[in-house]
């Protein structure tokens, strides 16, 4: 497998930057919740790539 895959673009560098500013202003709650919200894109995310490589014709 490429090692460049696990790799950040630059804006991609910018965008953790600036979620790790906001994520030092969130409280324990607001934190969870995010953890919360991005376990299921995440999923959501698996579940798309799993049906796209399925529903590829080769």
């Amino acid at each position: 497998m490429n090692s460049s895959w696990f790799e950040l673009t630059l804006e991609q560098e910018f965008q953790l930057r600036l979620m790790e500013e906001s994520v030092q202003e969130m409280s324990r709650e607001q934190m969870q919740d995010l953890l919360i919200q991005t376990a299921r894109l995440l999923m959501v995310k698996d579940n798309v790539l799993r049906q796209t490589i399925k529903n590829c014709p080769l």
